[in-house]
């Protein structure tokens, strides 16, 4: 396995049950500029760094803290960008603030899951929740939105328990195995995600895009949270090979008749309606050349 980069230390602002150490941002940085940047540098010069690997609600004040704004920051030459989680809830505006202050900045989404206690009456292994599938398409979509460059699952299979895990911290995942049975569940978590692994390519541009006629919840909520209160929602790239991805989402109830828009200075302008059913993600691939 090749790696590429790390980060400093899972969730620093948690004082874990687990394996675990707690910074503050300050003490981070200090920890950067001073040892884990200048020994990396020296003996891996090829593994980039991660700095705070935490939830979304304080992104904007580490960055601060590790790349310097009013003073100069001696950790700011060994990172190469912010690591966040989605647990305190949507939070794209400080993504978004921290991508305008820090363009230089990769913004990466590192860890998303739902524990298990988030599974509503009647949930079975068997299927999962499909809303699980809507909530990680909207946390995909906002991020990429708001300037991050990438988004990854905490875990891609679990047990049927929900672990392994050692200290009881059980959680929904994608696949689920039963060991005993030797059967594999697919959750709608796996689906949803397909829409974007499959179809967004690596080194693909996120685009400009924006929503008119449709609600939007600007609440926080707790996390993973995607209702009709959203309403209909989306995000365009451009992949590499010039193709415009633009992934759909409606977590209303009933279907959506929506007209898509590409207005670009380099394209003639063109238009597409479509029609989304309720509760459901769409893709749509345009080659224009």
């Amino acid at each position: 396995v090749k790696i590429w980069a790390v980060t400093v230390q899972n969730e620093p602002e948690h004082n874990a049950p687990w394996e675990a150490c707690c910074y503050t941002a300050k003490e981070e940085a200090e920890f950067v500029a001073l040892h884990l940047g200048p020994t990396l540098r020296s003996i891996h010069p090829d593994v980039q760094i991660f700095i705070y690997d935490h939830n979304k609600d304080h992104v904007y004040d580490w960055a601060r803290e590790a790349l310097g704004v009013e003073r100069p920051s001696p950790a700011k030459a060994f990172v190469r960008g912010i690591a966040f989680h989605w647990y305190a809830g949507d939070h794209f505006d400080k993504l978004r603030k921290t991508r305008e202050e820090f363009p230089d900045a990769t913004l990466l989404a590192t860890e998303a899951c739902y524990e298990r206690h988030r599974w509503k009456s009647g949930t079975r292994i068997t299927e999962g929740d499909w809303s699980f599938g809507e909530g990680y398409a909207h946390d995909i979509m906002g991020n990429l939105n708001a300037g991050a460059a990438g988004w990854i699952d905490w875990n891609m299979l679990l047990d049927d328990a929900g672990g392994p895990n050692h200290v009881g911290n059980v959680c929904d995942s994608p696949l689920m195995a039963s060991v005993t049975d030797q059967e594999l569940h697919v959750h709608p978590q796996y689906f949803f995600l397909g829409h974007f692994s499959k179809y967004v390519w690596p080194r693909s541009k996120c685009l400009a895009s924006s929503m008119s006629g449709t609600p939007s919840c600007s609440e926080q909520r707790i996390y993973g949270t995607c209702t009709a209160q959203d309403g209909l929602q989306g995000v365009a790239l451009k992949r590499p090979d010039g193709a415009i991805v633009v992934v759909m989402l409606n977590a209303a109830n009933l279907s959506v008749t929506f007209k898509l828009l590409l207005d670009g200075a380099n394209a003639a302008p063109c238009a597409l309606r479509a029609s989304i059913p309720a509760r459901s993600i769409q893709t749509y691939v345009l080659q224009l050349a």
